[in-house]
């Protein structure tokens, strides 16, 4: 317990040696009903027992403000996040503040209408206003597509969706507001904001009978507006707990610990993922090593040629959260 308080020291020992200035990150993590999504193959039930799989989900955020304890808000201007949950992971860097820590942000849901009808060829490819495949624009005048979800609902209940639904929402009147509560604290010169994503919460009252193919701007696109800005669609996690950090540590090893020239850290984490990033930190709370898209179970080597002396401490992090500690000595 000791080199974890030591550890937690580090960290804070380097967010107040480091830069104020933090750059800004967005990631997603597109689930239903808590589980993770995988789109064209996740089955999940919503709020009136039908059972759904989602083949396309995107959506737009735009006017994304920072909120700080108090209340104060920091708004990012003129920066637009395509969220898709076709892309597990996908970081999206916004901008930079001279913040180290928040307690929740605000996003509206769209676009906003300053930009909403302007022509996507005038950005460069690969923003998120630009051209995208399949198309987020639906024309000049009608603008983009707030959100596009499609997929198969079972209404014949057989247990395998058959009936094709699509969602897609546009319309300046959509463009819908939503403050989402939860930290966030700045590591390394990074204040990384993890939002939860939970599709099921946008059928929240919603049959799927009939006509299931809405494009536009109808009762039913609002309604799943509505649903996305009020029934907690996007949510950031809590942070993991102590005593969940100390049982995960438990499964890490450093050999030969002290080491000298090498070291083998391995994991054996039980829980649900499959990666981790790796971050390693010296006395000081300095950074010396960050690799991410390490192995949740199995091994790493570090070369320690020109390391210098003296106990090192690592931490194996998932969505931006410490999940397990340990530390070692280099000779």
């Amino acid at each position: 317990m000791r080199q974890f308080t030591l550890f937690i020291f580090c960290i804070l020992g380097a967010h107040l040696l480091g830069a104020q200035t933090n750059e800004v990150q967005f990631t997603f993590h597109h689930k239903v009903n808590g589980e993770e999504l995988k789109v064209n193959e996740t089955l999940f039930t919503i709020w009136n027992g039908k059972t759904m799989r989602i083949d396309r989900a995107e959506f737009y955020l735009s006017e994304i403000s920072l909120i700080e304890q108090g209340g104060a808000k920091t708004t990012l201007s003129d920066q637009y996040i395509l969220a898709d949950a076709s892309e597990p992971g996908k970081v999206w860097s916004i901008g930079n503040v001279n913040l180290d820590e928040i307690q929740g942000v605000e996003v509206h849901i769209g676009v906003d209408q300053a930009k909403n009808h302007l022509d996507p060829s005038t950005y460069q490819l690969g923003h998120p206003l630009g051209f995208q495949d399949p198309s987020m624009h639906w024309g000049w005048a009608a603008g983009y597509r707030f959100m596009a979800i499609e997929g198969y609902v079972d209404n014949n209940n057989d247990g395998i969706p058959e009936s094709l639904f699509q969602y897609h929402n546009l319309g300046d009147n959509l463009y819908f507001t939503t403050s989402i509560d939860g930290e966030a604290t700045a590591e390394s010169g990074v204040l990384t904001v993890n939002i939860d994503v939970d599709y099921a919460k946008l059928f929240e009252g919603m049959t799927l009978i009939g006509n299931l193919i809405h494009h536009g701007s109808d009762a039913q696109n609002q309604q799943m507006l509505t649903n996305a800005s009020t029934e907690k669609f996007l949510t950031i996690p809590v942070a993991s707990a102590l005593e969940d950090i100390v049982r995960n540590s438990l499964s890490l090893t450093a050999t030969p610990n002290p080491a000298y020239g090498q070291i083998t850290l391995a994991q054996n984490l039980d829980m649900p993922i499959d990666e981790v990033d790796l971050r390693v930190m010296n006395a000081l709370g300095q950074v010396i090593l960050n690799r991410q898209h390490v192995a949740a179970r199995g091994q790493v080597q570090l070369e320690l040629q020109g390391w210098e002396s003296g106990t090192y401490f690592y931490g194996l992090f998932h969505a931006g959260r410490l999940i397990a500690r340990n530390s070692f000595l280099v000779q």
